[in-house]
């Protein structure tokens, strides 16, 4: 499987043991609702998702949750 990489950022949704790489937030976050939705027990403890911003020194930062609830409450747009 082959990634392109817009604008040097991509996002990594990590849920449990399983990590998931998207090009954009909106497709990271729609995801996580989809695979909560179809899972049985999920510990809040074990998702995250991760910005990466590659460069001359890549930086990673979460995501926050605020964040994430409203586009959930959107509707993922």
């Amino acid at each position: 499987m082959e990634l392109k990489v817009k604008n040097d950022t991509f996002y990594v949704l990590v849920i449990g043991d399983e990590k998931r790489i998207y090009d954009s937030e909106s497709d990271a976050i729609t995801s996580l609702k989809s695979l909560v939705a179809n899972r049985g027990d999920v510990d809040p403890e074990n998702l995250s998702v991760l910005e990466v911003r590659m460069g001359e020194k890549w930086e990673i930062k979460a995501i926050p949750w605020s964040k994430i609830a409203l586009q959930l409450l959107k509707g993922g747009k």
